[in-house]
């Protein structure tokens, strides 16, 4: 082999190598961002089930209610839910809602916004409610807490919770209204 011959082969050895040192920089970098994109990406199931809470409250805080039974009248409006809890341990793992062991309470609560989730979920949902149990009709305007919509997820289940809030109050008219934003604490975890 010629001394020329021995260059061109150190010279294509170190481009290799400044290859693979680029691509281990890139791969470093890129790596970390995609995971945080999956997570990202996991984190809209909260937001969209905590909206999804919030129409189905307004739907039956605004719905006329009637007592059952021959003869009953009684027609009520401005009607809320109790708190309730789906009772799903945060994980990174989907699950499905088990409705059937859910505590009548809760179910009701849930079943009563219409909030039925039939696919698996990443976060357990709450109803944090000024109410008792069994909810109540009859609210009035200007009720600065009504409800608080919670999601809770432990994505990568490091025991680190992240926790998705959004506060719910009657406005002048006597109509449902949620705070500017959802809450967010340790949205990535």
């Amino acid at each position: 082999m010629t001394q020329s011959n021995h260059r061109r082969e150190a010279f294509t050895l170190i481009e290799l190598m400044i290859v693979v040192a680029i691509i281990g920089i890139l791969a470093a970098l890129a790596i970390p961002a995609f995971i945080n994109y999956v997570k990202k990406s996991k984190t809209a199931e909260a937001t969209s089930n905590i909206g999804m809470m919030f129409t189905g409250a307004a739907a039956y805080y605004d719905s006329n209610h009637a007592d059952r039974g021959a003869g009953v009248a009684t027609t009520t409006t401005k009607c809320t839910v109790g708190p309730a809890d789906l009772g799903l341990a945060p994980t990174d793992n989907k699950q499905l809602v088990n409705w059937t062991g859910l505590a009548a309470a809760d179910k009701a609560a849930f079943e009563a916004i219409g909030f039925q989730l039939a696919e698996p979920v990443y976060y357990n949902y709450l109803i944090a409610s000024t109410t008792a149990a069994g909810g109540a009709c009859g609210g009035s305007a200007n009720n600065g807490s009504v409800y608080t919509f919670r999601a809770n997820g432990d994505l990568d289940k490091d025991g680190a919770e992240s926790t998705f809030e959004q506060a719910v109050a009657t406005d002048n008219q006597n109509q449902l209204r949620r705070s500017g934003a959802i809450y967010r604490q340790n949205e990535l975890e």
